[in-house]
């Protein structure tokens, strides 16, 4: 029969053993860290790209609506809130959200400023200016919507056009047909 000592052995680590175990998550985090930030960047991107989709869907209810697009000018005056307000309540009713006038990658970069306040609000999607007449925001399929106010993520500002497509600034500027020279 077995002593009791044999029946019952202790398992356990050394120093040496738990350092290595240490060291090797150590350098499988070092590895991990870009991935997962650039599994971040494509997150906020995909989320940029919701919100300007949100944006355009409320905007085209609005026009639907109101026979125009809203006619929110910039006033002469140096207060940027009535702007931002007057564009957050002009959609409002169609849908967005105040916080889908702001791009997450802005949002991060600014340490998640407390919006709360409407005095702190602001767009990062700047809407383009349209006349009364109902069909002009329809009137150019590449006629951009909204565009992002910063180029945060690294691929030029992402922009939506009229068809409810978006792209970002660097591939509409690389796939532009080059203007047809005068000839003499």
């Amino acid at each position: 029969m077995r002593s009791k000592a044999w029946q019952t052995r202790i398992v356990a680590f050394t120093v040496f053993e738990l350092l290595i175990i240490v060291v090797i998550i150590g350098i499988l985090a070092a590895f991990l860290f870009p991935a997962f930030a650039g599994l971040r960047a494509r997150a906020q991107r995909v989320q940029c790209t919701v919100n300007l989709r949100s944006l355009y869907v409320a905007a085209n209810l609005y026009v639907q609506q109101n026979g125009s697009w809203p006619q929110i000018s910039v006033s002469d005056s140096d207060d940027d809130q009535a702007y931002v307000q007057a564009w957050i309540a002009a959609l409002a009713p169609f849908g967005p959200a105040q916080k889908s006038w702001i791009c997450p990658t802005v949002e991060s970069l600014l340490g998640s400023p407390d919006l709360s306040n409407s005095s702190n609000a602001r767009l990062d999607y700047i809407p383009m200016p349209f006349d009364d007449k109902p069909t002009t925001p329809y009137q150019w399929p590449r006629q951009p919507w909204f565009v992002e106010a910063n180029d945060v993520h690294g691929h030029g500002n992402l922009i939506i056009f009229t068809d409810g497509s978006i792209s970002d600034l660097k591939t509409v500027a690389a796939n532009a047909s080059p203007a047809p020279s005068a000839s003499h």
